[in-house]
């Protein structure tokens, strides 16, 4: 079941705590790569993404820390 909880610092965390794909991803470890990846691209140039917690590297969980991004850290218009 996945959950989000607050942070102190005013970020979220997302934390998966089954992995329904777990088997396949350690054959496949792109899909983990694309999974950190579509969050970054859903939550946009305004939010920092990091992976913090993963079951592949050991973890029990999946954890993702979503923070918001300052203003002078927001990539330049194209």
């Amino acid at each position: 079941m996945a959950e989000v909880k607050d942070d102190a610092d005013g970020a979220w965390l997302l934390i998966e705590n089954h992995c329904p794909i777990c088997a396949a991803a350690a054959a496949c470890t792109n899909l983990c790569a694309g999974e950190l990846q579509v969050f970054r691209e859903v939550l946009g140039d305004e939010a920092s993404v990091e992976r913090i917690d993963h079951i592949l590297a050991g973890a029990r969980r999946c954890a993702y820390r979503v923070a918001p991004r300052p203003k002078s850290q927001e990539p330049a218009p194209a």
